[in-house]
């Protein structure tokens, strides 16, 4: 399971860990833009639900235990279309990236630079 952390509360918002890679990517990409966007999910404790506001100003760090995972594309579209959208991210709902996906993104914690030919 993954851990996402908000703000400077050490209080973290357990995701499953593919879910959260997706998710990461999405949130690093709208960040970079200068977007902010609302993530949700529900309380552990099932009653409720949480929501933030997700802003380049506020500390947002992501834990995974898993090894970074081939990234399914249309999930990816699908949480960035959420993003976009006035309800924003629910990470309580039952997404979970199809196994062998057909579109595949690896996912690489450092952008890396491919050396271009002179």
């Amino acid at each position: 399971m993954g851990q996402l952390f908000y703000g400077s509360t050490d209080q973290p918002i357990e995701v499953d860990d593919e879910l959260l890679m997706h998710v990461q990517l999405v949130a690093f990409t709208k960040l970079r833009r200068g977007e902010s966007f609302v993530i949700s999910w529900k309380r552990p404790s099932g009653a409720g639900r949480e929501t933030i506001w997700v802003h380049s100003s506020i500390p947002l760090r992501f834990v995974c235990e898993a090894e970074p995972v081939s990234l399914d594309g249309a999930l990816l579209e699908e949480l960035a279309h959420a993003a976009t959208s006035s309800r924003g991210m629910d990470l309580s709902a039952e997404k979970k990236p199809a196994p062998g996906a057909a579109k595949k993104a690896p996912l690489s914690p450092v952008p890396r630079r491919v050396p271009q030919a002179a």
